[in-house]
């Protein structure tokens, strides 16, 4: 009977360790030669992006991201995924992805934290295109079966667009990692200001996390630059969770009429914010909600566009935007939805009332 117990228990704990997940190790090496590191990021630049962050038409926002994953939408197009960081995407209305084939894309905020608990500085943007760009490969995301192992001392280098767009995919010096916590990467590879939501590499290529911040270290003359990622495992697990907690969505970004046509905007948006007159877009002495940002992969996109000025939905009247919640209650697929939207014509000169439908697949 003790055999039978010993051998059930071996059994078990097979079973069991079978079940964690395997450590895929990356141990200290010499340095890359320099063939090696160029052509290393050549091949990594073409799923490396740019992204600006635009509130309505205003540029606001410089970081960086990475394709990570597509899938099918329609008429042979992708989805395409694009991992950055949360601080780079919020409070913007929509992203533009510029690529390293020259192709500037628009990107929808997909999936961002939900709750103020929340604070993992990670979001995902989704844009639509039938160009084929390859992908990144984020190892404890496609196998769950495995995680990335680190070490100090380890060379790393990071690609990115750091301080200004016209240093589109720059490539880091090769860092070392210099500590490693459950969520955190610290390294020397030197990155800026528009690396945030970049991706951090291993002398091989690997992903290993999401650059998202430079420490300086003043230490009395002396300042230490360090650079923190999100390390890769913790990554996996966040992406997992923010597309878990994605819903139907009607895909519009609002703000109330007397908002829209009240905010100061030269004031918060400086010069690019001189020639905007809000009552281009929306009639005066009016009421309703007004549409900032219809997302390109949401199913308002072609049917709503931006600066419509909500005044009813199914039947009901819509004078702010606690009428506009009240009448959409809980979005959900395979309802319509039924807009009476006022929108400048610029042919006639006038603004016109339209009914609109859109459909939640």
């Amino acid at each position: 009977m003790k055999k039978v117990y010993v051998a059930l228990l071996g059994a078990l704990l097979l079973l069991l360790t079978s079940c964690l997940p395997a450590p895929v190790d990356h141990p200290v090496r010499d340095e890359p030669t320099e063939s090696e590191y160029q052509a290393l990021v050549e091949d990594l630049k073409d799923s490396t992006v740019n992204l600006i962050g635009y509130y309505m038409t205003f540029e606001l926002s410089l970081g960086s991201g990475l394709i990570y994953h597509k899938e099918p939408s329609k008429d042979d197009m992708f989805y395409y995924y694009v991992l950055t960081n949360n601080h780079v995407v919020q409070s913007m209305s929509h992203m533009i992805v510029k690529t390293n084939q020259g192709n500037e894309e628009i990107g929808d905020i997909y999936a961002f934290p939900t709750k103020e608990t929340d604070n993992d500085d990670i979001a995902i943007v989704r844009f639509e295109s039938r160009f084929e760009y390859p992908l990144i490969d984020i190892i404890p995301y496609n196998d769950t079966q495995k995680v990335v192992q680190l070490s100090i001392g380890q060379y790393v280098f990071g690609i990115g667009t750091p301080v200004s767009k016209d240093n589109f995919n720059l490539s880091s010096n090769l860092g070392i990692i210099s500590d490693i916590t459950t969520n955190y990467i610290s390294h020397t590879a030197n990155i800026n200001p528009g690396n945030s939501g970049g991706p951090l590499f291993s002398y091989d290529g690997t992903f290993i996390g999401v650059n998202t911040q430079r420490v300086e270290v003043i230490d009395g003359e002396v300042i230490y630059l360090v650079g923190d990622a999100i390390h890769v495992n913790k990554v996996s697990e966040v992406i997992t969770r923010r597309i878990a907690d994605v819903t139907p969505k009607l895909g519009i970004v609002i703000v109330p009429y007397e908002e829209f046509v009240t905010l100061e905007y030269e004031e918060i948006f400086g010069d690019k914010a001189e020639d905007f007159d809000p009552y281009d877009y929306v009639p005066t002495n009016s009421y309703g909600v007004s549409i900032i940002e219809v997302n390109s992969t949401r199913p308002s996109y072609n049917i709503l566009q931006r600066f419509d000025l909500i005044q009813g939905l199914n039947g009901q009247t819509v004078e702010n935007t606690e009428d506009l919640v009240a009448a959409i209650g809980t979005i959900e697929s395979g309802r319509t939805y039924q807009f009476d939207v006022m929108r400048f014509n610029p042919e006639t000169n006038q603004f016109e009332k339209l009914n609109l439908e859109v459909f939640i697949p």
